[in-house]
């Protein structure tokens, strides 16, 4: 697969403009199939994409396999300690060797039995005696890049990426003055929205605008008056401080669930990190399509046990849900306008959208290197 993007639906965007001058990419960047499918091999299928936690890996044996746009993958926890990632695709016929997470010795496709050790390496190809140039080497599974940061393993299709720790440094950085190493897995929840998935992340990164007109009980918690935008090559920082006065808005202290800041994290292209007091929280936005897509949610915390600790989590996960489901309402809004003859294309406000416009650059960028002729 080699998908070109043509050059006209990439013209309307020039990246070179600042934002005070620069209009919003045309509403073809979120309804084309063709956009679509460049992005999927081209923004997904070559950036560093979680794809699952160290703790679901921890035994020698144990795999996990997925898609990453339209690419299969497989992740290993070899006899050797070390784990590896491959292209989940047998070099027979192309089906996927594995489907789904497990533990084993070895990686046996299930269409004619050829078989991966947890290296990658193919061991055993059953019925193929008589072929002749056949070099068992050449038939191993190809190797994907594979780097881990914090409680989660990416990995990435471009084996020549630069590498994850350079990317999130600054991330990094923000999130290790929180000790955010303490804070334990709790649950993960998946919402279907029916938007292209840049509007998601389009709603994320508009440094806060939307906040005080369609998030009340998000709005009632934060002083939008300090909220801030911080941006670097291939990641944004976005933070508030909490409301420090009372607000007949939300029945609970602010101060409590958002302790002294809340930060709001972003990794290109796709994957956010909320942090605010004792949790945190990760959105990961998968694309299923021009118009479609999945907004996966895992929560984590630093308490698990007690009656005080169960009640914070269940009002935590509570309040995200409302807040999900506003974002939800103005994703599927936005995607019907966008599809609408009177709209094209739209203007940044320059003091807060800076992150939104952020995003479009990298995605001209990265796009640009696969026009047509």
């Amino acid at each position: 697969m080699n998908q070109r993007i043509p050059r006209a639906l990439l013209s309307e965007f020039d990246a070179r403009i600042p934002i005070q001058e620069a209009w919003t990419p045309p509403s073809t960047w979120f309804s084309s199939l063709e956009f679509h499918r460049a992005e999927q091999e081209h923004v997904l299928g070559k950036s560093w994409q979680p794809v699952g936690r160290l703790e679901e890996l921890s035994e020698p044996g144990s795999y996990l396999s997925g898609c990453i746009g339209e690419d299969p993958w497989v992740v290993t926890h070899s006899m050797d300690g070390q784990l590896r990632a491959f292209h989940n695709t047998c070099r027979h016929k192309g089906r996927e060797v594995v489907q789904g997470a497990g533990q084993a010795c070895e990686l046996v496709c299930g269409y004619h039995a050829w078989t991966y050790d947890l290296e990658g390496g193919l061991r055993k190809a059953p019925r193929m005696a008589g072929i002749e140039g056949f070099d068992r080497k050449e038939m191993s599974l190809p190797p994907m890049a594979l780097s881990v940061w914090g409680p989660w393993i990416f990995v990435n299709a471009d084996c020549d990426a630069t590498a994850l720790d350079e990317i999130v440094a600054p991330l990094t950085r923000v999130l290790e003055s929180g000790a955010w190493q303490r804070l334990k897995f709790h649950k993960r929840v998946t919402w279907e929205i029916q938007c292209n998935w840049k509007v998601v992340v389009d709603n994320y990164l508009d440094g806060g605008y939307h906040i005080p007109h369609m998030h009340p009980t998000l709005d009632a918690q934060l002083d939008m008056a300090s909220y801030r935008t911080e941006l670097f090559e291939a990641c944004s920082i976005q933070t508030s401080q909490p409301r420090n006065a009372t607000d007949d808005r939300i029945d609970f202290d602010a101060e409590k669930r958002i302790g002294s800041e809340a930060l709001y994290l972003w990794l290109f292209p796709n994957f956010m990190i909320n942090r605010y007091g004792p949790c945190m929280d990760t959105n990961l936005v998968v694309p299923r399509g021009p118009d479609r897509c999945e907004v996966i949610y895992d929560f984590f915390f630093m308490q698990h046990e007690g009656p005080q600790a169960l009640q914070f989590i269940e009002e935590s996960v509570k309040q995200s849900a409302v807040t999900q489901r506003e974002d939800i309402a103005i994703c599927e809004s936005v995607q019907v306008g966008l599809r609408s003859s009177s709209y094209d294309r739209g203007r940044y406000a320059p003091r807060v959208e800076m992150g939104e416009h952020h995003f479009h650059c990298l995605l001209a960028e990265r796009l640009g290197k696969y026009l047509t002729p």
